[in-house]
């Protein structure tokens, strides 16, 4: 039974869907500065992160925090301490493929951490009196709201019996060689 192009038709549908992604990696240099005057760094790590999201036009802005700690050594390398300080930022992450379809007022924003927060070098500068700390992560944004899709739809057939219903299924199958 062959289809005719009256069978098929378009049919606008709204749904849920992934309205836009995107993703940043960003290292940020932060300034410690430790109660006393650091000769040597003996390490340095970064915890407790937490962030929040938003849509705000065509980007994500993403503001968080984390803890940065510094252990270090002082007097000589006599004595040592960890300096300790929270740290803000804002990402802004820029969306590809955004759908211009997409309901606005009503869109769920979800970032994910592919590289959390990570220290990758700590120096001592401007005379001991401060600790540059470079910190690397990389962030990734997912928009999903409502939006509107095309699929294309086929009127349901209408078979007499089964038999009638082999033969329509496997009726192309010599498309199929092996």
């Amino acid at each position: 039974m062959a289809r005719t192009d009256k069978e098929y038709r378009a049919r606008e549908i709204i749904t849920n869907a992934v309205c836009g992604t995107g993703s940043k990696y960003s290292q940020t240099t932060y300034t410690i500065r430790p109660a006393n005057r650091p000769t040597t760094i003996g390490g340095c790590w970064v915890m407790n992160h937490s962030y929040e999201a938003e849509l705000i036009g065509d980007v994500v802005e993403v503001h968080g925090r984390f803890d940065v700690n510094v252990w270090y050594s002082y007097h000589g390398n006599s004595e040592t301490a960890v300096a300790k300080d929270t740290v803000t930022y804002t990402e802004t992450i820029p969306l590809r493929e955004l759908d211009p379809n997409c309901a606005r007022e009503h869109v769920k924003v979800s970032v994910k951490v592919m590289q959390q927060p990570n220290c990758l070098d700590a120096t001592v500068v401007d005379s001991g009196n401060e600790i540059l700390v470079r910190v690397e992560k990389e962030l990734s944004t997912e928009i999903v709201g409502e939006t509107k899709v095309w699929v294309l739809t086929v009127d349901q057939p209408h078979f007499k019996d089964d038999e009638d219903m082999e033969d329509e299924v496997f009726e192309d199958d010599d498309d199929f060689e092996d």
